[in-house]
């Protein structure tokens, strides 16, 4: 069902395509930016060549997209952010010449804040909608048009007729986007519950004349957790009454397709939740949502009949060579900036064990965060404080698939290696931590290790849910991991175990001396995690010391071009305890293969590639290797 679109309508029904993105992320052309070559599964102008066939097949269409257009490449690094370009955003362009009917803007479209968004937003006259983005003090006036009613005239299937279709559309994001961009959005906007907006608007649009609503969800489908709260609220957005489909996204997985679980209001076959049609278009332009809504008309106007959903993967199509000629200006001016020189790197600098040890990618990281915030510190009543800095791995597979790692070889380092270290447009800032605030914040890091019992033999190392970017490394202090005590946290924050249970962080010390819970520190890090990004809490705002001003990418590219990657300590932050008898079982990129002396230093066993392309490795964990290894 994933790639097959209706072909036609019933007989005697009418028919609208609603032809969906989401989680573009600024990938236009079908090109790798960090690897610098052809991508063949990804890319707008690949999913244009899909747009437009199926425009071609129905009678009436609209396209819409789902939000986190604008962040995401290269692309965005150079137009989005504070770098020098010139000529229109590439992606505005692409979405002009496409013809978007209305778009919906996810979390990531705030990276940059609300100024850069609104001058963004003005080069183009493309509706663009947010429903549950509120002024504070404006009685609920929303900061972008919460609604759009798009109008089509349908031929009545019996009479012949013309009548007036009415197409009600919102748009939600969730609002937890309050903490990941909180130095950008606080006392600024308010983010009010998306459940609850749509109960409010979609009545709200059927007494404005709407026939169909269609919900632009930035979320995506959580079975286990359907409260109102939730993240990934697709399945309680489900159940508000009046809603004809539902794009959703946020989590860039296929829908339907690859859910990867099905409940009674689940059906994958159908692509519907709670009966209602649903899709989730992937990431990066990988697949095109097409939900066929076939319509009959009563007295009362139409209502839906039927429907069919489709999740289209871009795999095997050409490029659209018109969209692309729209945007060759762009493309030729993201090469030359992520060509420019920046350093020397005397070895290699990968991501690929970035899991499962304190590993070079991210003590650089943490070296560049440390020199920007000493800067910021100078002469500052904190300046003498011990300063440590808080990083974690950015390319790590996951569900961007087995080539998403940093592979940076030995030679000349650019921009793209900027880019492939850390590819987020954060701001970096320093905030006061104690002893034991700095234990929780590893023990939250460490809860990502599955428990291994001694003597079992291989064993699962990662909990899937825990993306990267959620595993931080507190660079300054040194400390063991002790993976037979159970974790503390779940990939959500929330505490599982007791306080009295053993603790996962032993030995936890700064310059050989152990921590005590009422030592102080400053922690240089980035606002996403300073306002509650991951499994860690938000810190209070009277324990920031420097708020977030400095951009991350831009304090890493002045370290790589002083100081190259060879300037950090080799010497492991952590180390794992020895487990007798144990095998910790995970997953990496096949690029790992390349280093080969790695591998058998650590003892890596090679134990084949999954059918999604990841290399499935083995970690000894006895006394002779864990120490090494970690």
């Amino acid at each position: 069902m994933t790639g097959q679109r209706a072909r036609r309508a019933p007989d005697g029904l009418a028919w609208l395509r609603i032809l969906a993105t989401s989680d573009v992320h600024a990938h236009l052309r079908a090109h790798d930016y960090t690897r610098d070559e052809d991508a063949d599964h990804w890319g707008l102008t690949r999913t244009a060549t899909l747009i437009n066939a199926a425009r071609q097949e129905a009678q009436h269409s609209i396209l819409l997209d789902n939000g986190d257009f604008l962040q995401g490449s290269p692309v965005a690094d150079l137009y989005s952010g504070s770098a020098k370009s010139t000529g229109k955003h590439p992606v505005l362009l692409a979405m002009d010449a496409l013809g978007y009917d209305a778009i919906g803007l996810g979390n990531h479209e705030f990276n940059y804040g609300l100024d850069r968004l609104d001058a963004m937003l003005s080069e183009t006259a493309l509706p663009v909608m947010c429903s549950n983005m509120v002024m504070p003090g404006k009685n609920g006036t929303t900061r972008f048009p919460a609604t759009r009613l798009i109008e089509r005239h349908v031929e009545h299937p019996k009479t012949g007729r013309s009548e007036a279709l009415r197409i009600g559309l919102i748009s939600l994001l969730p609002n937890q986007v309050m903490q990941w961009d909180g130095a950008h959005l606080r006392n600024r906007v308010q983010v009010q519950n998306m459940v609850e907006t749509a109960r409010h608007l979609v009545p709200k649009l059927r007494d404005d004349g709407a026939d169909l609503v269609v919900v632009l969800a930035h979320t995506g489908i959580d079975p286990q957790d359907q409260t109102d709260e939730a993240e990934n609220a697709a399945m309680a957005l489900a159940q508000v009454p009046g809603i004809d489909a539902m794009i959703t996204g946020h989590t860039h997985r296929v829908f339907p397709g690859s859910q990867g679980a099905t409940t009674d209001d689940i059906d994958e076959g159908r692509g519907t939740i709670n009966g209602i049609p649903v899709v989730m278009p992937g990431y990066r332009g990988s697949h095109l949502g097409v939900i066929d809504l076939f319509l009959e008309h009563t007295g009362e106007g139409w209502r839906v009949k039927d429907h069919h959903s489709a999740a289209e993967s871009v795999a095997g199509c050409r490029e659209d060579q018109k969209l692309a000629d729209v945007i060759e200006g762009g493309h030729r001016a993201t090469l030359a900036y992520i060509n420019q020189p920046l350093g020397h790197a005397a070895r290699p600098v990968h991501s690929y064990l970035s899991l499962i040890r304190c590993d070079r990618p991210i003590r650089i990281l943490a070296a560049a965060q440390r020199v920007a915030m000493q800067k910021a510190l100078a002469g500052g009543p904190y300046a003498d404080l011990p300063l440590l800095s808080a990083a974690a791995p950015y390319q790590t597979g996951g569900r961007s698939g087995p080539l998403a790692y940093t592979d940076i070889p030995q030679g000349p380092l650019t921009m793209r290696s900027v880019s492939s270290l850390y590819p987020f447009p954060n701001m970096l800032c320093a905030v006061k931590a104690s002893g034991a605030q700095v234990r929780e914040w590893l023990e939250r890091s460490a809860s990502c290790f599955q428990q291994i019992t001694p003597g079992l033999g291989t064993q699962p190392l990662l909990n899937p849910e825990f993306p990267g970017h959620a595993i931080d490394t507190l660079d300054g202090l040194t400390y063991h991991i002790d993976l037979t005590a159970p974790p503390g946290f779940d990939h959500t924050g929330r505490r599982l175990t007791a306080d009295s249970v053993a603790p996962r962080i032993l030995d936890l010390a700064h310059n050989g001396k152990p921590v005590a819970d009422t030592d102080n520190f400053i922690v240089a890090l980035n606002g996403y995690r300073a306002f509650g990004g991951g499994p860690y809490e938000p810190v209070a705002p009277e324990r920031f010391v420097v708020d977030p001003s400095v951009c991350a990418r831009k304090a890493l590219a002045e370290y790589l071009a002083d100081a190259g990657t060879d300037q950090v300590s080799d010497e492991p932050c952590w180390r794992f305890l020895p487990v007798p008898g144990a095998c910790g079982l995970f997953e990496t990129g096949p690029g790992l293969l390349a280093h080969h002396d790695e591998m058998a230093h650590l003892g890596l066993q090679d134990r084949g590639t999954t059918a999604e392309g990841f290399l499935t490795i083995c970690l000894p964990l006895d006394a002779t290797t864990c120490e090494s290894a970690a």
